[in-house]
């Protein structure tokens, strides 16, 4: 009965809820550099996490998981030596769920604050540690400005999310996990038919921008590269990456091996 009991104990301590409360702070740091000679506004912004983030024992955020942004004001030097402009949001960090958690740039929540109508890290006064350290005016470059990479933001998720999986095993911010939609994920089981429209294939999408987000029929499923298993039938297929995006309808047949290239534009 002790045994029993203690493999029970166990069993319950694997299934336990998760959740990374509203306000955890994360630290997250440039992947590029970003100048306003040559961003444009609407260009996504990658960055990873700096530092792991635990919940009790739980790692829900990886130390190297992706984050994202958007650059929110980008203009190059102008005449009469006035200076650019360059400011970007931070916008999202995935867990090792393989879900994506808004981000936020203050420990507490402002009164009626919404989180996609928030202004850049620099107008927003977002609290920055530089690394290597260096106030944003010496950031400048002639007339132009410069953020460098390695430069380190303290950001804040916006909600609370119940981890799925609960262990915190995936390797987030990495190609490593496949995550699928329900619909899409056929049982193991269950062979390849291409007469009834049911089994799977096997669909490889790449893109000309690394680390492009791919949705399924409306669902992130990765970024790539990536080797996805798709349901025979039809299925809508976008990459987005850096402001750009491709699309496709795609008819899969059980059992095919297909390859995509995105061309972002």
């Amino acid at each position: 009965m002790k045994i029993l009991a203690l493999v029970l104990f166990v069993i319950g301590i694997g299934h336990a809820q998760v959740t990374v409360p509203e306000g955890t702070k994360l630290r997250v740091k440039l992947e590029s550099t970003i100048s306003s000679a040559t961003a444009e506004e609407g260009q996504i912004v990658e960055l990873i996490v700096s530092e792991a983030v635990k919940v009790g024992d739980v790692t829900v955020i990886t130390e190297g998981a992706r984050v994202t942004g958007t650059v929110t004001e980008a203009q190059g030097k102008r005449r009469m030596g006035r200076a650019g402009k360059l400011d970007f949001s931070i916008d999202r960090v995935r867990a090792v769920d393989n879900e994506w958690l808004p981000l936020r740039y203050t420990v507490t929540k402002k009164s009626g604050e919404s989180h996609s109508l928030r202004t850049g890290v620099i107008t927003a006064g977002v609290a920055v540690v530089f690394w290597p350290a260096a106030p944003v005016m010496l950031l400048m470059k002639g007339k132009d400005i410069v953020i460098n990479k390695g430069v380190a933001f303290d950001v804040y998720t916006d909600n609370n999310h119940l981890l799925a999986g609960h262990g915190g095993n995936s390797t987030a911010g990495t190609n490593q996990t496949r995550v699928q939609p329900p619909s899409q994920q056929a049982p193991a089981s269950q062979p390849p038919s291409s007469n009834n429209g049911s089994g799977s294939a096997t669909v490889t999408v790449t893109s000309t921008i690394a680390g492009a987000d791919i949705e399924v029929d409306g669902a992130f499923v990765g970024s790539t590269p990536t080797t996805l298993q798709l349901t025979a039938g039809s299925h809508n297929i976008v990459v987005k990456g850096n402001g750009k995006s491709w699309e496709r309808t795609l008819q899969v047949n059980a059992g095919s091996t297909i390859s995509l290239n995105a061309t972002l534009k």
